[in-house]
């Protein structure tokens, strides 16, 4: 029999993976990292934690994108995937009714509190609103979306067609016709959007990506009650903030709304086996798959595998037996907390938003920088990333931008962090902005930090 050796793979393209990664995949995006000073090489993750070669831990506050809900390496996921692959169910047969499945969706029901829904599963979270974007048309028979500017619901030709992001859309078009962008949180202009009854379908994040971005008060109850008049379907994209991110079992709940279809995937996934899922009622659902001709008439080769089923039933198990939304409520409030208060006494911060453990941390730019000339517009930019960077490299802390452009720092660490970790990130945040702040030059110490790891790549993008 064949032997595998994945350490002695892994020795052999860990050291010049970069170099690699450039020549065999993409290059642009070794750029990426070699700008912000993420070419850096980790061996090791447990819970929110990275080690680098040398072996300095790192507090990940990136997540995943998100996605890492149970941190890495949890034993209770790492023994029920074992478990999947030592019983070694027979796997895609296509045409069967798998347990792991069966199991997988009365859990997540019960976990979401919606009994009377099916469940449809798929391999990520851009697949689920395409797949939400289907049954829509099929059970309204309309052929239209709407959803709000700034949004984000993926990169798939679908879901960016719904992407409020213009240079995300750019070099992609003609994308899916009919869809409807309407100014964030403006009722009057989604009713004027809805009012001809061709939108088969609303599709809104509870708390927006790109910028963490909640809605006003009662905003999203007056959406549901214009969506019920006008007959369109209502599609929270719980993607992100699912299953405990932002505090609760889904965010929409939070806003006093209970959406006709609704989508996951990070938090069910927790960032091991790709999974995702779409639930709606049984009577949406019977109006897409209406006969036996048309009950495969959306499906896919890999859902409902058994080592994603497995997967996702046991994240569901850890997250209720370790009280995980709760915990990720509690942290959330504390990380908020000390962020607000830290506010007042550093300067650059405009404003703590967030829920959960999904939080905005928007700067205030010119209080950190002088407009350069001739790249005055790339200020909130160049701020950004000149914090980013040294909470990387002064604190070891991972963070992101939300966007091209952004001035605004995400901070989505595994919903297992610590009070010491609240402490971590707050305590990074005051030094950096402090050291930042001298002589309002963060603008000017970005661009140097970014010349000194890449000089040919910032000219080349600058005169882009």
């Amino acid at each position: 029999m064949a032997t595998f050796d994945l350490q002695s793979i892994l020795d052999a393209y860990g050291p010049d993976a970069g170099r690699d990664y450039a020549a065999h995949l993409n290059p642009r995006f070794h750029d990426l990292l070699r700008l912000v000073g993420f070419d850096r090489r980790f061996v090791r993750g447990e819970g929110p934690y990275l080690w680098d070669e040398q072996g300095s831990r790192y507090l990940d506050a990136i997540g995943g994108f998100a996605c890492l809900s149970l941190g890495r390496d949890h034993p209770v996921l790492r023994d029920a995937l074992e478990q999947s692959l030592r019983i070694a169910p027979p796997t895609l047969i296509q045409f069967e009714t798998p347990p792991l499945a069966v199991a997988l969706a009365e859990s997540l029901k019960r976990f979401l509190d919606r009994p009377g829904d099916r469940v449809f599963f798929v391999n990520s979270g851009t697949e689920s609103v395409e797949a939400a974007m289907k049954i829509a048309r099929a059970a309204t028979g309309r052929p239209g979306f709407a959803h709000w500017s700034n949004a984000f619901h993926g990169l798939t030709l679908g879901a960016l067609s719904m992407n409020g992001a213009e240079w995300l859309r750019r070099g992609f078009e003609p994308l899916v016709p009919g869809c409807r962008e309407v100014p964030f949180a403006d009722t009057d202009a989604l009713r004027a959007a809805l009012a001809d009854e061709s939108v088969a379908a609303f599709f809104f994040e509870p708390v927006q990506g790109k910028g963490v971005i909640p809605h006003p008060p009662g905003v999203l109850r007056e959406v549901a009650e214009i969506c019920r008049e006008t007959g369109t379907l209502l599609v929270a994209d719980e993607v992100q903030t699912g299953l405990g991110r932002a505090g609760a079992a889904l965010a929409s709940r939070t806003d006093g709304v209970e959406p006709d279809l609704v989508c996951v995937s990070k938090g069910l996934s927790a960032g091991a086996i790709p999974l995702g899922a779409v639930l709606g009622s049984a009577a949406i659902f019977d109006r897409v798959f209406d006969s036996v001709e048309r009950s495969v008439v959306h499906s896919s080769t890999f859902r409902e595998n058994p080592l994603a089923m497995t997967n996702g039933l046991a994240v569901l198990h850890v997250l209720r037996e370790e009280a995980i939304v709760e915990r990720s409520a509690r942290m959330g409030a504390a990380l908020v907390a000390g962020l607000r208060d830290l506010a007042p006494t550093v300067p650059g911060i405009r404003e703590v938003r967030g829920r959960g453990l999904m939080i905005g941390v928007e700067l205030d730019p010119p209080a950190l920088a002088i407009d350069m000339p001739g790249l005055a517009n790339r200020t909130s930019t160049l701020v950004a990333q000149a914090l980013v960077m040294r909470l990387l490299q002064r604190h070891r802390l991972l963070t992101q931008s939300t966007s091209k452009g952004s001035g605004v720092i995400k901070l989505v660490p595994p919903l297992v962090i610590s009070e010491e970790d609240v402490d971590w990130i707050v305590e990074a945040f005051r030094e950096s902005l402090v050291e930042l702040a001298r002589g309002r030059g963060a603008a000017v110490r970005g661009l140097i930090k970014m010349m000194r790891k890449a000089p040919g790549v910032v000219l080349r993008e600058a005169v882009q």
